[in-house]
């Protein structure tokens, strides 16, 4: 699983810098292009662990009468229906959230990664704008970037423990590099421009990238491990 995962993350690093480099990408459009594929990445998180736990609930209902003793007389029918709504209603606010969250994000980069056109990611068109213009123009252009993440980062979304992803989305390290990286690429980008003056673009994005999929993830790994050695996730097995 371990180089499965690798090679997944190596054949993101690949073909996104190979599309940065056809299609010369600028910083700036690197930037938004992390932006993007983080919301995305997100949003998957929590719809992926949405339907889990609504296929998954009635064949795990002892779990959760462990968690939550009032719910034992409830028969595992009903519970499934039940579940439904909850589930619903969980991750329609997690996507509403993590739409808040990435609207502050977009903000940040539509003063610090400013581009064309000004009046959707300019200092005062991002703010002035409705939040899925911004996202509807990014992805007709960038999908790819959001296709190579979701495949290269599929393994998070089949992980156990669903209602975890979903009320608590920043306990996952990928979610969170994916917002530093989001706040520091402004930041990078300036130094850089700083010590290469104009040929800093390519090779910088090139960098970026390298760290977008190739930054080790063996402390999440580890708790993932433990996680499936625990009781409740060994029952989910079961």
């Amino acid at each position: 699983m371990k180089s499965l995962s690798f090679a997944a993350a190596f054949t993101g690093f690949v073909l996104t810098s190979w599309l940065a480099v056809v299609q010369q990408w600028s910083v700036q459009e690197f930037c938004w292009s992390v932006w993007l594929s983080g919301l995305f990445y997100s949003w998957t998180c929590v719809i992926a662990a949405a339907i889990q736990i609504m296929l998954t609930s009635g064949t795990h209902k002892d779990d959760y009468d462990v968690e939550v003793p009032f719910i034992k007389n409830i028969s595992p029918e009903v519970f499934a229906l039940a579940i439904i709504p909850a589930a619903l209603l969980a991750g329609f606010v997690a996507l509403y959230i993590y739409c808040w969250i990435f609207s502050f994000y977009g903000l940040f980069l539509s003063v610090f990664a400013e581009m064309q056109p000004l009046t959707l990611f300019g200092r005062n068109g991002f703010i002035n704008s409705d939040f899925f213009t911004p996202v509807t123009y990014l992805a007709r252009s960038l999908w790819p970037m959001i296709l190579v993440t979701l495949i290269a980062k599929a393994d998070d979304f089949v992980q156990k423990n669903p209602w975890q992803r979903i009320v608590f989305p920043f306990k996952s390290r990928e979610i969170l590099r994916i917002h530093i990286m989001t706040i520091a690429l402004p930041f990078l980008m300036m130094i850089t421009w700083a010590l290469l003056k104009d040929a800093y673009q390519q090779l910088t994005i090139i960098l970026l990238i390298g760290i977008f999929y190739l930054l080790p993830k063996k402390r999440l790994r580890e708790e993932i491990v433990a996680g499936s050695n625990s009781p409740k996730c060994q029952n989910d097995t079961t």
